[in-house]
C-alpha cells in the first residue's frame, strides 16, 4: 500500500496538535495571572481545556503558583500521548497502518476504569501517583492506534479505486 504521500505530513501534524496541546497546559500557569493579552489567553486556554477536564485543583499539579491546565490524570495521559508520537516512528514504520489489537488499549482502559471505580466506590482512594499511572499508560499507548488509523482514512479517503484491473 502506497502511503508514503500522506504518512509523513500525517505524522507531523498529529506531533504538531500534540506538542501544542502540551504547550496549553504549561502556558496556561505560566501567564495566569497577568494582565493583558498574556492573561487573556491563559484565560482561554484555562477555559478550552475545561471542556475536556474537571480541572479541580486538589487533582492537578501546580506551576507557577498556579494549577495546570488540566488535572494529574488528564497531564499524564497528554504528555505519554506525546511521548508515544515522538516514539512512533521508532517503533513502528509509518507505513505499517495495520492497527495493534484491540487489547492493547482495553487492558488501560480496564486499570483506569478500575482505578476510578474504586475511587467511587470508596474501597481504596486513587492518588497522584495511581492517577498519572493509567494516565500515561493510556496516553503512550493512542498513538499507535490513532497515526495508524488516520493515515489509513486519509489513504483510503483519498487514493482513487482502480477502475481498469493491471495486468
Amino acid at each position: 500500500m502506497q502511503t508514503k504521500r500522506y504518512q509523513k505530513v500525517i505524522f507531523s501534524v498529529i506531533l504538531a496538535i500534540a506538542v501544542l496541546w502540551c504547550a496549553g497546559i504549561i502556558i496556561a500557569p505560566y501567564w495566569a495571572g497577568n494582565e493583558g493579552i498574556t492573561g487573556d489567553i491563559s484565560e482561554g486556554i484555562y477555559g478550552f481545556y475545561s471542556k475536556s477536564c474537571h480541572q479541580v485543583s486538589e487533582r492537578s499539579h501546580h506551576l507557577f503558583g498556579e494549577k495546570l491546565g488540566v488535572c494529574s490524570r488528564c497531564t499524564a495521559i497528554y504528555f505519554a500521548f506525546l511521548l508515544g508520537v515522538i516514539l512512533y516512528p521508532f517503533i513502528r514504520k509509518l507505513s505499517n497502518i495495520d492497527l495493534p489489537s484491540l487489547f492493547w488499549l482495553f487492558i488501560p482502559v480496564g486499570l483506569m476504569l478500575l482505578d476510578v471505580g474504586l475511587d467511587l466506590a470508596d474501597v481504596q482512594k486513587n492518588s497522584f501517583i495511581t492517577r498519572e499511572i493509567t494516565g500515561a499508560v493510556i496516553g503512550v499507548v493512542l498513538p499507535f492506534f490513532i497515526i495508524p488509523g488516520t493515515i489509513r482514512v486519509f489513504y483510503e479517503y483519498f487514493t482513487p479505486p482502480d477502475v481498469i484491473p493491471k495486468k
